[in-house]
């Protein structure tokens, strides 16, 4: 079987059966207590967010601007009005709330339905769960630097050349090898 497009009204049409929104709303229950007003349900929120996956908007705040101006996306997220969705500060607050453990929660249950029905006989595909693996890399983490400065400087146990003098004698002044130093010198000398 080929699937459409990505972001085409037919895969968001196919897939849409498959997204759980009662679970969703049981293992996220609406804020019911003193604060903001909670306007989107879980699953609303899980579906919109979805969209960043099945659709060409890479990006919360460009998903927020096009779900005014798509349809099938709005039908796709279970939002009924075309002039009210959810914006990108709802979204994101939702991220927050959604965790690995929600998420693990939310996969086991679409598992089960293929559980069920995989032959007994016929042998299983392992998959790797990375989400508690420690990132592979140090490029993006900050630099922790020496808890206290060197007391001398880098230099100070560099090797010395014994052919040259050391300290300021052995700098000349330009100002007199450039015409006739000697002469220059002599005046100088002489008074």
């Amino acid at each position: 079987m080929v699937l459409p497009v990505t972001g085409t009204a037919e895969l968001l049409d196919l897939l849409s059966p498959f997204v759980p929104d009662d679970f969703i709303d049981h293992c996220l229950p609406r804020h019911r207590g003193s604060g903001r007003r909670c306007e989107w349900s879980s699953a609303q929120l899980y579906r919109s967010s979805l969209l960043l996956l099945l659709s060409t908007a890479r990006s919360t705040n460009l998903l927020a601007q096009l779900l005014g101006e798509q349809r099938d996306w709005r039908r796709f997220a279970h939002i009924p009005n075309g002039r009210h969705w959810p914006n990108a500060r709802q979204l994101h607050e939702f991220r927050g709330r959604l965790s690995p453990s929600v998420l693990r929660r939310i996969n086991e249950h679409l598992l089960q339905p293929i559980l069920r029905g995989w032959p007994s006989g016929q042998p299983g595909v392992g998959l790797i769960d990375a989400t508690d693996l420690p990132a592979a890399t140090n490029e993006y983490k900050k630099r922790v630097l020496p808890a206290s400065p060197h007391t001398e400087p880098k230099w100070a146990h560099a090797q010395r050349r014994p052919d040259r003098a050391a300290g300021s004698l052995d700098i000349r002044n330009t100002r007199f090898d450039s015409g006739f130093p000697s002469t220059r010198r002599r005046c100088c000398s002489s008074r």
